[in-house]
């Protein structure tokens, strides 16, 4: 189980989780490790 350490909701399974973080937290691929916000615009 993982849960988001931005808005604390939680997931059954780790693609559930990124799928989340990259769609309502701006996040890029998880093999990057920090979301490049500049190229982003986030």
């Amino acid at each position: 189980m993982s849960n988001c350490s931005i808005c604390g909701e939680k997931f059954s399974d780790d693609i559930r989780f990124l799928n989340h973080m990259m769609e309502k937290h701006g996040f890029r691929n998880p093999n990057v490790g920090i979301p490049d916000r500049n190229s982003r615009g986030y």
